[in-house]
C-alpha cells in the first residue's frame, strides 16, 4: 500500500506541522535549486518518518523517505557565514521557523538560511514510499562547558 505524504502550508500552523515532520532530516548542501522566474527554492531531504514512530513495536524498525521541500514567493535568500566554509557536507535540519515575511531553516553546524518571502506557501512531498532504517535520531541534552 503506497502512502506518499503531500502537505501544503500557507499558514504558520501548517508550517509548524511541516517543521515537526522535517526535524532530523538529512540534507546534502548540493541538493537544492532555486528557480528565479518562479521564485521557488527546492530542497531534497532524507526525512525521518516521525509520523510512523508508533509502528516500531510492530515492525521493529523505523522509517525514512526522500522528500521535496518547496518554498515559494521568495524575495531574497541569505545564508550565514558558516555556509561559506566551502565544505561539501551532509547536515541535519534542526527546525524551520516561519512568519508571514520570513522562513528560517536552522541546520546543524550552526548553519542558517533566512528566506524573505512575499506570502507564505510551502509544500512538502514524499518522493517515494518510506523505507526501513534501524536507527532513530537521538537528542542529547545540551551541556554547558
Amino acid at each position: 500500500m503506497r502512502r506518499i505524504m503531500a502537505i501544503k502550508a500557507d499558514s504558520i500552523d501548517g508550517c509548524d506541522l511541516i517543521s515537526s515532520l522535517l526535524q532530523d532530516s538529512i540534507f546534502h548542501i548540493s541538493h537544492h535549486s532555486f528557480n528565479e522566474n518562479k521564485k521557488c527554492l527546492r530542497l531534497m531531504l532524507n526525512r525521518f518518518c516521525w509520523e510512523s514512530i508508533g509502528d516500531f513495536a510492530e515492525t521493529q524498525c523505523y522509517f525514512r523517505v526522500h522528500s521535496g521541500l518547496y518554498i515559494q514567493n521568495i524575495d531574497s535568500i541569505s545564508v550565514n557565514d558558516n555556509f561559506r566554509n566551502g565544505d561539501d557536507a551532509y547536515l541535519s535540519l534542526l527546525t524551520l521557523h516561519a512568519s508571514e515575511k520570513e522562513i528560517n531553516l536552522i541546520f546543524s553546524d550552526h548553519k542558517h538560511v533566512c528566506i524573505n518571502i512575499n506570502g507564505l506557501l510551502i509544500h512538502l512531498k514524499d518522493l517515494h514510499d518510506k523505507y526501513p532504517t534501524p536507527s532513530c535520531p537521538v537528542h542529547l541534552p545540551h551541556v554547558n562547558a
